[in-house]
């Protein structure tokens, strides 16, 4: 309730003329309180209300807010993943797809597509980029290519929903759309797995040791004489994953690491792109360096941790699913 001129008046006379400990009183600024007392007695202005909620309705909101934020940030940390089928399986993890783009080879986008829906226990990821999705000075861009912003998206949800997905990361490419990324609400809308940056799942299984994945769109960590050296770089300074992917450089690399701690055999692989045919990677003098546009891992889970045979990575998808069908049958 707004505090009125004799009210002011009052306190300031219980106060003995200390505005100071007046306003106090009146839990006020005492520059708010001094202008109410130096409000002229011959006009009222009539106060609105304020323009937003109360701080303390604010509070409360921020509380919720981070309560929320909390859970997620916990949960999405390791994510269980309940694998019921009995035996070994596989992950095709396609590298940066940018569907939209002249330079995209669709047609091993398409068949390993197919790929996915037609090999039991060989599961979908997805590591990011899903399109060019040009902002800002970049849109220019899109006056290079042949697909339209319009055909871009048509071809995005195409994509996402022709596949179930095991995991789908939202790369740089997709992040510049902010909290409006189209991608996310396909995503949300198609029942499918959407995180940024990075995802990582614990799999367990009917029998054997459970096996972790760590998939980020990138890690840090450059070199000229190791392309997978910034996910190399991740599995021995932080987590112990038994695999651990990413994209983005559009390059590949590939090497195996032995935890010495516990023996555990670690894979970090550095996918390539269905980008074939970048001209950026032209006027930069960038080599081509890329194995592939994607790869397979198999998974072996009745072979324990120290195996280096429990997890295989193949640069031929085709190669990884005939192998995943025979050790199957054979498990």
């Amino acid at each position: 309730m707004e505090l009125t001129k004799e009210q002011a008046t009052r306190l300031v006379e219980l106060h003995e003329g200390n505005v100071s400990r007046a306003a106090e009183a009146a839990e006020m600024p005492r520059t708010s309180f001094r202008r109410i007392l130096d409000k002229p007695e011959d006009i009222e202005v009539t106060q609105i209300p304020e323009d937003d909620i109360p701080v303390e309705e604010l509070l409360e909101q921020r509380k919720r807010k981070f309560a929320y934020r909390k859970t997620y940030e916990a949960a999405r940390k390791l994510i269980p993943v309940k694998v019921k089928l009995s035996g070994p399986i596989g992950i095709l993890h396609f590298g940066d797809p940018h569907v939209d783009d002249d330079g995209t080879d669709i047609v091993a986008l398409e068949n390993h597509m197919n790929l996915t829906r037609n090999t039991e226990g060989l599961f979908a990821g997805n590591i990011g980029d899903t399109t060019n999705n040009w902002i800002g000075r970049l849109a220019r861009l899109y006056g290079e290519q042949a697909t339209s912003t319009d055909q871009a998206w048509k071809l995005a949800e195409w994509f996402i929903r022709g596949v179930d997905w095991l995991y789908i990361i939202a790369g740089n490419h997709d992040l510049w759309s902010g909290s409006g990324d189209p991608i996310r609400w396909m995503a949300k809308y198609a029942g499918q797995p959407y995180t940024p940056s990075e995802v990582r799942m614990e799999f367990q299984f009917p029998k054997g040791k459970p096996v972790r994945l760590n998939a980020r769109h990138d890690f840090s960590g450059h070199s000229i004489w190791n392309p997978a050296h910034g996910v190399s770089k991740a599995l021995q300074m932080g987590s112990r994953d038994h695999i651990a992917i990413c994209g983005h450089k559009h390059k590949s690399g590939y090497a195996v690491l032995k935890d010495s701690a516990t023996g555990m055999i670690m894979h970090a692989i550095q996918v390539g792109s269905y980008k074939v045919f970048d001209r950026f990677a032209i006027e930069r003098g960038f080599m081509d360096q890329s194995l592939g546009p994607a790869c397979v891992t198999t998974i072996n889970p009745a072979l324990p941790d120290n195996n280096a045979d429990k997890i295989k990575v193949w640069w031929t998808p085709e190669e990884g699913a005939e192998f995943l069908v025979w050790q199957r049958n054979r498990a």
